[in-house]
């Protein structure tokens, strides 16, 4: 961890000692820290009666356990997100959720899960396959309100990662969330979602700089938004400002790789109309920009990766009862770098998510993005990502709960050729509860990258077993 590494045992934090970079980056972590403190405190201010309510959440007189996290089958809130995060346990039946410590206006809901992994290639390469057992800890403590009318919900967590034979990538991520809304009336909404992080990337990621250990990056996330209906019409806006600063990992000749060239600010906008032609349907147009602010004006390679963007899309809305409900919009981005020697990414946007309720047990989510991402790639600009993911996940029992997931990527990188690369990725995952406090599990995993640069690509298989304890 690199803006939120704790001092070692005995040494004062006197940031006037550091070195510039470290300084900057423990300011930066302060800075964030203050920022969600100060938006949260507000919020519980605000909430006398009642504070905010989170984005996704349930509405006024459910269950709070359940709020921000998507929780029932049939009423999923990112199906994808949470196939990733491996989380089926909030998708339990009502009799199988915990019942967390009464705190009166707020519900505080422990939990902890235990992770035994083995991985057939643990640092994602074509050639020398090393594999591992990992061991994963993962502590999580959420504070959920139940307000009337609003709500505010926090949540902690951490992932300690032991590995049995290369413990150089052993590991700890911490992950703090703010979220919320607060109701100025029943047509009238103001919504906040902040986020303080540390982790690491992933192996086998894009900009995966291959070094001894995995890359630290830490930061945060804001997000402000404004929701007003009026009749058929409804216009929603967003602000957001998030931030990253990535560590230095050593390599094995003994040099050290610096990231701190990819450290940056990210400045977003967003506004979003919407018409109901008739029940279930509605007219949708979405704009939005956004500006990536590097602290370095010119990266390892020499090339200035400062830029500005811009995405306009048009669509429909479908929201039909239970059954069905998404949004498919097509349109145009564009990403503009100051460097004149990057080729500029531009063309079709599209965006599609829908949730699908055949059975009151079975929720299918297919949904397909075309979207800029931000690389460090020598020579790219940036990546062009067309991503598929389907997620289908079915109540067998009440205490059952199984979930499979797939997903087809192509990245394209933007000014570099022979770089291109496909990425398949599938899991299949079983929860099962013995009691509302006790749930075990199981995930099988697998992930193949085919890139055109032969290095970059790798199989890669994953065996899971979990237990988790919770109240």
């Amino acid at each position: 961890m690199t803006a939120l590494r704790a001092l070692p045992h005995g040494d004062s934090l006197k940031i006037s000692c550091m070195a510039p970079a470290q300084g900057r980056r423990i300011a930066d972590a302060l800075a964030a820290l203050g920022v969600v403190a100060t938006f949260a405190a507000g919020l519980l201010a605000f909430s006398e009666p009642a504070a905010a309510q989170v984005r996704g959440a349930t509405q006024p007189g459910e269950d709070p356990r359940r709020q921000g996290s998507g929780a029932k089958v049939t009423r999923e809130a990112d199906a994808e997100d949470r196939a990733k995060s491996r989380d089926d346990s909030e998708s339990l039946h009502d009799s199988y959720q915990p019942k967390g410590v009464d705190l009166g206006q707020f519900l505080f809901l422990p939990k902890l899960e235990l992770d035994e992994t083995y991985n057939t290639n643990l640092f994602a390469t074509q050639t020398d396959k090393r594999s591992d057992f990992v061991t994963v800890i993962r502590p999580e403590l959420k504070l959920r309100s139940r307000f009337k009318e609003h709500a505010l919900n926090l949540s902690l967590q951490a992932e300690q990662y032991l590995h049995k034979r290369f413990n150089r990538d052993n590991r700890t991520d911490l992950q703090f969330d703010v979220d919320g809304r607060y109701d100025f009336s029943s047509e009238t909404q103001a919504t906040y979602f902040g986020q303080l992080f540390s982790r690491h990337e992933e192996r086998g990621s894009p900009d995966d700089v291959r070094g001894l250990e995995p890359t630290p990056v830490s930061g945060f996330v804001n997000r402000g938004g404004f929701k007003h209906q009026f009749g058929r019409y409804t216009v929603l806006s967003e602000v957001g400002v998030d931030r990253r600063v990535f560590g230095s990992v050593p390599t094995a000749s003994g040099t050290t790789i610096r990231n701190a060239d990819r450290d940056r600010w990210e400045l977003l906008a967003r506004l979003r109309g919407s018409y109901e032609m008739f029940p279930g349907y509605a007219a949708v147009t979405e704009v939005s920009g956004n500006r990536r602010i590097y602290d370095d004006s010119r990266d390892r390679a020499g090339f200035d990766r400062n830029s500005y963007g811009y995405r306009v899309e048009t669509g429909i809305g479908v929201d039909i009862s239970q059954l069905v409900r998404g949004d498919f919009l097509v349109g145009y981005f564009a990403q503009n770098y100051r460097d004149a020697r990057f080729k500029d990414p531009q063309g079709l946007s599209v965006r599609a998510t829908f949730n699908w309720t055949p059975t009151t047990l079975t929720i299918v989510v297919p949904s397909f993005e075309r979207s800029v991402n931000e690389t460090t790639t020598a020579n790219a600009s940036g990546m062009v990502r067309n991503a598929f993911n389907l997620t289908v996940r079915h109540e067998l029992e009440r205490n059952i709960i199984l979930t499979g997931y797939g997903s087809v990527a192509y990245d394209q990188f933007s000014g570099v050729k022979n770089r291109d690369a496909w990425t398949y990725e599938g899991r299949a995952r079983v929860i099962y509860a013995f009691t509302p406090e006790v749930y075990t599990g199981g995930e099988v995993g697998y992930r193949n990258k085919r890139s055109q640069a032969e290095t970059e690509s790798f199989t890669q298989t994953t065996f899971m077993l979990r237990l988790g304890l919770q109240y």
